[in-house]
C-alpha cells in the first residue's frame, strides 16, 4: 500500500511574505527577526524594563552614596568646629563618624591624625599618618604633621627629615608660601633645640630665596638678630629698605642691627625715622631701643673723634656706675663689702687658746674666701684715685684697665641683680660689643 507523503508548510517571512529557510529565525531576504508583533512588543518591553531596572538601581547607589556623602561632610564640619573652638576630644569623635561614612577620604583622616596629636594621643595618630604618607609619601602636608608629631615624642632626626620632606614636597595651594612657612617653622623648632648653625643656615636660605618679598626678609632679619647674626640681619633689612625707605618695621630692624653691631649713630638715625614714622604707635618697645641707642651713644667711651677729657668723663662715670652696682647689689644679698678692721683681723688671726672653760677646743671659726663681689670692691677700691676723671685725662693708659674693671663688674653682677638703670644696660651693650671685637 503506497504511503503519501506528508503535505510540507512553507514557512515565509511575517514582514517581506518569501520562503525562509527551515529553522531559521532571521529572514535571510530583509534580514529580520521572523516573529509576530505581539512577540515583538513583548521583546521591547522586556529590553526597556531591564533598562529601566538598571537605570533605577545606579540611581538608587547614587542617591545613598550622596546622602552617605553629606552626612560625612557633616559630621567632618561638626569636626572643624570643635578643633576652632579649641575641643580636640570631641572633634576626634566627629571625625571619626565622619570616616564611617566615607573611610577612604584622606582628608578625614588627615584632620583625624591632627585632632589625635592635639589630644596628645601621639601612637594613634602616628598610625593615620604613616598610612597616609604610604599611600602619597610626597604629599607636603601629611609630612609637616608627622615633623609636628615627632618633635612632640622628642625624636630630632625624625622631626628634620619630615620638616625637609614637606618643604620639598607637593602643596595644594600656595606652594611657594607654604614652603616658606614650613622652613619658618624649623627654623623656630632648631632655635629651640639649641641648634644654632642650622637654624642660621636655613635662614641664609630663605633669605637667598625671596629678595623681593618684603614680609619675609623682615621676619628673616627678626630671626636672625634673635640669633645674634646682626650683619646677616642688616642685609635683609636693607633690601627691604632699598624698595621701600619708610616701612617702619625695616627700619626698626636696621636700627636694632646697628645698635647691637656698635654702630651707635646709624641705630639713633635709624630708629629716630622708625619713631617718626610710627607716630608712637609702636609702643613701648620701640621707644625702649632708641632711648637705649641714645644712652650708649652718649655713654661709650670707645667712639671715634672723641676728645680725651670726653673719654675720660664717660671712663670715669662708667667706674661710678659700677661701684654703686657693687654696693647695691651686695646689699641685696646681705653681703658686707667693707674690708674688716685691724683688730677683727688680728682677732681672727689669732684665736684664743683652748681652756677648761671652753672645753680644751678653739669656738673660732675660720674666715671663709672672700666672695667675688668683695674682691671686685676691693679692686675697684684700689683704682679709685686712677679712675678719677682728671687722672685719666693725665693717663689714659689707665683708661683701659678701668673699663675692663667695670665690665667684669657687669658679668658678675648679671646674673644675680639684673640691670635696672638705661645706662647699666649702655654699659652691658657696650661689653658685648667689645668682647665681640677682641675674638
Amino acid at each position: 500500500m503506497p504511503v503519501e507523503a506528508p503535505d510540507t508548510t512553507e514557512l515565509r517571512c511575517v514582514r517581506c511574505g518569501r520562503v525562509m529557510p527551515e529553522g531559521s529565525y532571521w529572514c535571510p531576504s530583509c534580514g529580520k527577526l521572523n516573529v509576530s508583533l505581539r512577540v515583538r512588543i513583548v521583546f521591547v518591553l522586556l529590553i526597556f524594563f531591564i533598562i529601566a531596572g538598571v537605570g533605577l538601581t545606579k540611581w538608587y547607589v547614587s542617591y545613598l552614596r550622596g546622602l552617605e556623602s553629606s552626612l560625612a561632610q557633616r559630621w567632618f564640619s561638626r569636626g572643624e568646629q570643635a578643633m576652632a573652638m579649641n575641643y580636640p576630644a570631641v572633634a576626634i569623635d566627629d571625625y571619626h563618624n565622619a570616616l564611617g561614612y566615607d573611610e577612604n577620604n584622606p582628608r578625614y583622616r588627615l584632620k583625624l591624625a591632627e585632632a589625635l596629636m592635639k589630644e596628645g594621643r601621639l601612637s594613634e595618630a602616628r598610625a593615620y599618618l604613616m598610612t597616609l604618607w604610604s599611600q602619597d609619601p610626597a604629599d607636603a602636608q601629611v609630612n609637616l604633621d608627622l615633623a609636628r608629631l615627632y618633635a612632640q615624642q622628642n625624636k630630632p632626626d625624625r622631626v628634620a627629615r619630615y620638616y625637609r620632606s614637606a618643604i620639598d614636597g607637593v602643596w595644594n595651594d600656595n606652594p611657594l608660601q607654604r614652603r616658606t612657612e614650613t622652613r619658618f617653622e624649623l627654623v623656630q623648632y632648631l632655635t629651640q633645640s639649641g641648634e644654632r648653625a642650622r637654624a642660621v643656615a636655613e635662614l641664609i636660605a630663605i633669605q637667598a630665596d625671596s629678595p623681593e618679598d618684603p614680609q619675609t626678609q623682615i621676619k628673616v632679619g627678626s630671626f636672625l638678630l634673635q640669633l645674634g647674626e646682626s650683619s646677616r640681619a642688616a642685609k635683609s633689612f636693607d633690601a627691604v629698605l632699598q624698595m621701600n625707605g619708610d616701612n617702619v618695621d625695616a627700619l626698626t630692624g636696621a636700627g636694632q642691627a646697628a645698635l647691637n653691631m656698635g654702630d651707635y649713630r646709624k641705630a639713633v638715625g635709624m630708629l629716630t625715622v622708625a619713631d617718626n614714622l610710627a607716630g608712637g604707635k609702636d609702643g613701648k618697645q620701640q621707644a625702649d631701643q632708641l632711648a637705649l641707642a641714645h644712652e650708649t651713644l652718649e655713654t661709650d667711651p670707645y667712639l671715634r673723634n672723641l676728645a680725651i677729657t670726653q673719654r675720660a668723663n664717660r671712663v670715669a662715670a662708667a667706674f661710678t656706675l659700677a661701684m654703686d652696682r657693687l654696693r647695691n647689689c651686695a646689699a641685696k644679698q646681705n653681703i658686707t663689702l667693707a674690708p674688716q678692721s685691724p683688730a677683727a683681723v688680728s682677732k681672727s688671726a689669732n684665736p684664743p687658746l683652748p681652756t677648761k672653760k671652753n672645753g680644751y677646743a678653739s669656738q673660732t671659726v675660720p674666715a671663709g674666701a672672700p666672695n667675688s663681689l668683695q674682691l671686685l670692691y676691693e679692686s675697684g677700691l684700689q683704682k679709685q684715685q686712677s679712675a678719677k676723671a682728671d687722672a685719666l685725662r693725665k693717663n689714659p693708659d689707665a683708661m683701659g684697665p678701668t673699663m675692663d674693671f667695670v665690665f667684669d663688674v657687669l658679668r658678675t653682677t648679671e646674673g644675680s641683680c639684673p640691670l635696672e638703670t638705661m645706662q647699666e644696660r649702655a654699659l652691658q651693650l657696650i661689653a658685648r660689643h667689645e668682647s665681640e671685637d677682641l675674638r
